[in-house]
């Protein structure tokens, strides 16, 4: 029984070399193109795990941080409110700290230019998190391209031996080999692709789910910010008519 156990062990491990032999021998036959899918491949892997750190929710818009950037506005604290943003570091927290570093430099600028300012930085940090899946949208429309490159060279030097005469390999069914050989660089090009195209897919949609969000949280601070302007105006108006009202009544009793 050992004996039996020993020689399917044996088995096993034998046919298992026996496969990576053969994929290690398909990758030899695919080319030197298949360097260039690996490459792709490294790279693509690079891009998945750059994508998951920078498109998780604490990276674009942490949780209740909306709920602490009112808090500081309606304590008019802007210095602790840019320390804030500074040591936060998201997507939503830069977005806020230009809005505030624009007020304090354009104290008298309309809110209609302070929303400017707010949607351009908005979608420039949009665009920041969307240009780093295209790397993944790229490799995937350039790896079947690679690989169809593989295969139109394999078949021009299969075609070129029979054009030179060489019609032994022909005689031996070698034709049908040499084409398969050649279809390896599209298999692999399509092989990369595939999964690429699926993690773009993935991260568009949470992106989309994040850029959606971080403007409805803009939204709502331009609008405290705007509440908060308009009081501070009805307060310096109502000062300033308080004012003159007494110095006509000082011109009066005089």
């Amino acid at each position: 029984m050992d004996a039996i156990f020993i020689l399917a062990n044996a088995g096993v491990k034998t046919s298992e070399a026996t496969q990576g032999f053969e994929l290690f021998d398909i990758f030899e036959k695919g080319g030197a193109l298949m360097y260039v899918l690996v490459g792709l491949s490294f790279i693509a892997l690079m891009a998945v795990f750059v994508c998951l750190w920078t498109t998780r929710a604490s990276a674009v818009l942490p949780r209740d941080i909306v709920l602490t950037v009112e808090s500081y506005i309606r304590h008019k604290d802007y210095a602790g409110l840019l320390n804030k943003c500074e040591a936060d570091g998201s997507s939503f927290a830069r977005t806020v700290h230009v809005i505030v570093q624009f007020m304090q430099r354009n104290q008298r600028a309309s809110m209609d230019a302070v929303r400017e300012v707010a949607s351009a930085e908005a979608t420039r940090q949009a665009n920041i998190l969307t240009r780093q899946i295209n790397w993944l949208s790229d490799i995937g429309s350039i790896s079947p391209m690679v690989g169809l490159l593989g295969t139109v060279l394999g078949m021009m030097s299969t075609f070129l031996e029979m054009a030179q005469g060489n019609f032994e390999g022909v005689k031996q069914m070698q034709m049908a080999s040499g084409i398969s050989e050649a279809m390896i660089t599209t298999a692999g090009g399509l092989f990369l692709a595939i999964p690429c195209m699926l993690a773009y897919a993935v991260f568009r949609n949470r992106i989309q789910k994040h850029i959606t969000d971080m403007e409805v949280a803009v939204t709502h601070i331009l609008s405290v910010l705007t509440v908060q302007a308009d009081r501070e105006q009805r307060l310096g108006n109502n000062g300033v008519q308080k004012s003159s009202r007494i110095e006509t009544l000082d011109d009066d009793e005089y």
